[in-house]
């Protein structure tokens, strides 16, 4: 991407946009964003800006590749009737006259606490420490990490993508609330043992990480059905030979939120 195509991200404090920072200046990416924000992001990201020191610049009207972050409360109805995207992509050279492609990030593993997951996790953070259950009444999710997100849009980037349309972007396999609490327990009871040198052999005991079982597609599942990927994932394959394809396990990514949430409440 030359530097005359930057990205402009619109909410650089949103999870997404900083994973897509973090991944896109080492892969000589430009990006704008918002005058306001310049400094808090040249900061946070300083050691990669050290390398690639033209990788940040002021938003302005120049930018090419409009990449607008929003959380639920953003009114963005005027562009999608049907409901609020959680990214709005402009593709280069595309006028905002017409329908522009729209990218809806489902599920997305998140601390951001302005968001319907991040507080989900910042309430279980709370229910673990204390030893207590959660009310799991919620259903399951397609859980997707920030990691994989952001490399395939910036794939998607890199490479083109469609003028107009909609494409969804969530993780492949369903996870239910119950082991998704199962494994999000074991990794702040793991963690505060840690913190506090009080291991037990509960601690101690390897295992093979979230059970993962084989399902009958045929059976009726009592689940709310999976966006549909064919989209994203034929769009990838065009660009880059290779479609959608997660590879962040679902314990490392919440491996990383557990870490963010420790480190959150410490300081605090």
């Amino acid at each position: 991407m030359g530097d005359e195509e930057r990205i402009a991200l619109h909410a650089v404090a949103h999870p997404l946009a900083r994973t897509l920072l973090e991944r896109g200046i080492p892969q000589f990416h430009h990006f704008s964003v918002p005058e306001s924000d310049l400094a808090r992001v040249r900061k946070e990201h300083a050691s990669a800006l050290e390398q690639f020191p033209e990788a940040v610049a002021a938003l302005n009207d120049a930018s090419s590749v409009s990449i607008h972050v929003t959380d639920e409360q953003t009114d963005l109805s005027s562009l999608e009737p049907t409901g609020v995207p959680v990214v709005h992509l402009t593709p280069q050279n595309v006028q905002m006259d017409g329908t522009p492609l729209q990218l809806h990030i489902h599920d997305l593993l998140t601390t951001d606490i302005s968001t319907q997951v991040g507080a989900m996790f910042h309430q279980w953070w709370g229910v673990a420490t204390r030893g207590e259950a959660p009310d799991l009444g919620l259903d399951g999710a397609y859980w997707c990490s920030c990691d994989d997100a952001a490399e395939g849009l910036l794939r998607l980037i890199k490479g083109g993508f469609p003028a107009s349309g909609l494409i969804n972007v969530c993780g492949r396999r369903y996870w239910s609330m119950e082991a998704t609490w199962a494994e999000f327990e074991m990794l702040v009871s793991r963690t505060i043992a840690g913190r506090e040198g009080r291991f037990n052999l509960s601690h101690l005991r390897a295992d093979e990480g979230p059970v993962v079982e084989v399902e009958d597609l045929a059976s009726s599942q009592e689940r709310p059905p999976r966006p549909s990927l064919d989209t994203l994932h034929e769009s990838l394959a065009n660009v880059s030979n290779e479609g959608w394809n997660p590879r962040t396990p679902f314990r490392q990514s919440l491996m990383l939120l557990v870490a963010e949430l420790a480190r959150d409440y410490e300081q605090s």
